[in-house]
């Protein structure tokens, strides 16, 4: 009987969490979890309305565009297709960061994690690297500056959290660059 209800519990939390996960996931903008004011919370800028994203990890290669979509959402929420279309604008940017840190360590590689808040207006009033496995501490300033530059279109919704993952590998520096690079 007790095996019995171990696996009924099992199914149960395994059906929960994937119902759980599957309402989250925003999977054709490349958003691995929609929050609340969540992530703007953790940053000290939470405001009732307010929103997050967290991005999946942003490679430094050519790539697949970022999905068609309206700049902001019916809502009033900047869409995540266009934080993702901006990032990867900022791709030659942030490729020219990794290449300066990889002059002095040309082994380096790993993540980079970067949380930015951008205000209602669209502007981005901050951008910091809050983890990830690599410790220089240049290569996180120049890359979460790059990101940081990024201007979204205003949005009624209220201000945004994005949590953005930068994945960097020497062997991706290597390859072609995206046009303009």
């Amino acid at each position: 009987m007790t095996t019995l209800k171990h696996s009924f519990l099992s199914l149960a939390i395994g059906l929960f969490s994937a119902m759980f996960i599957g309402g989250c996931a925003a999977e054709a903008a490349s958003v691995e979890d929609e929050t609340t004011a969540e992530a703007a919370s953790e940053a000290g800028h939470a405001k009732k309305g307010d929103y997050g994203y967290e991005m999946q990890d942003l490679r430094l290669v050519s790539g697949e565009a970022a999905p068609a979509a309206d700049a902001v959402t019916p809502d009033g929420r900047i869409a995540p297709e266009e934080v993702l279309r901006q990032a990867t604008a900022k791709i030659p940017a942030l490729r020219a960061c990794y290449a300066e840190a990889l002059k002095k360590d040309p082994g380096l590689g790993g993540k980079v994690i970067v949380r930015m808040h951008v205000e209602a207006d669209g502007k981005v009033s901050s951008s910091r690297v809050t983890g990830g496995s690599i410790g220089d501490a240049a290569l996180g300033k120049c890359l979460a500056q790059e990101l940081g530059s990024m201007t979204l279109p205003a949005a009624p919704k209220g201000a945004l959290e994005v949590v953005y993952p930068i994945e960097l590998s020497p062997d991706d520096l290597a390859k072609s660059a995206p046009s303009g690079a």
